[in-house]
């Protein structure tokens, strides 16, 4: 019985795996094929009748490019910020002493729901049949998303370490709406001001997963200024490898 905790961590973990492999599946072969070969679209288009919002004769494949970068990103880097998350607060040697307090099953369903609407994001990652909005309204909506499990977590233990994410995503998500509404008021585009918020979410998710490769994410250098997180003094231990996703 002494295990059983660690193998749900395991497993769990594994399930957020499955998750993000099926959300990287769906956006590769959907926007990568739009990518490469944009004319055969139009013609599956047509042949069944759905006139498309942004045919390619009338736009660059850019902006499906800058989509497909910043999903990878962002997916990638929430997976890696919850491999962290979980390796500290739950895996980790002295992880008892450091959150006493904790809820294993309120941080998993709100990993959970996250990964589940990465795997929307990847089904709406085309612009051509789908509403153009879409995209960069989910986009900002998984960015604020720390917001719902900071509130959740404020009795335990674990909120220094979610504020800092909580901080920086969504800042990253006010600084990226405003510039997409100035220059949507300028008139410059939806596809153009979508660009141009991604640019910034591009940086700041390529910023994140260079700390956490160096095991220093957002909260922790932060936490040196503010003295309001000190729950992690050292680089945590991560979960275990998830098993390789079957075919």
């Amino acid at each position: 019985m002494a295990d059983t905790p660690r193998a749900i961590y395991k497993h769990g973990f594994w399930l957020y795996g499955v998750l993000v492999g099926v959300a990287i599946k769906e956006a590769l072969e959907t926007g990568i094929s739009h990518i490469v070969e944009p004319m055969r679209l139009m013609e599956e288009l047509h042949h069944i009748g759905i006139v498309p919002n942004f045919p390619h004769s009338e736009t660059t494949a850019w902006p499906e490019v800058v989509r497909v970068i910043t999903f990878l990103l962002l997916v990638i880097r929430f997976y890696l910020g919850a491999a962290f998350y979980f390796g500290a607060v739950y895996e980790s040697r002295d992880s008892k002493t450091k959150f006493p307090v904790t809820n294993y099953g309120a941080d998993f369903f709100s990993g959970l729901l996250h990964f589940v609407l990465f795997v929307i994001l990847a089904l709406i990652i085309e612009i051509h049949t789908i509403p153009v909005y879409y995209f960069p309204a989910l986009v900002g909506f998984i960015l604020i998303w720390d917001v719902i499990w900071f509130a959740s977590s404020m009795r335990r233990s674990t909120a220094p370490v979610i504020f800092w994410w909580m901080l920086a995503n969504v800042l990253t998500a006010a600084l990226s709406t405003i510039s997409y509404l100035v220059l949507v008021v300028l008139g410059k585009g939806l596809l153009q001001a979508e660009r141009c918020a991604f640019y910034l979410i591009i940086v700041v998710s390529l910023l994140d997963i260079g700390l956490m490769m160096a095991k220093r994410p957002f909260f922790q250098p932060l936490g040196k200024w503010v003295p309001r997180d000190d729950a992690l003094d050292e680089p945590p231990n991560t979960p275990p490898e998830s098993e390789p996703v079957p075919e």
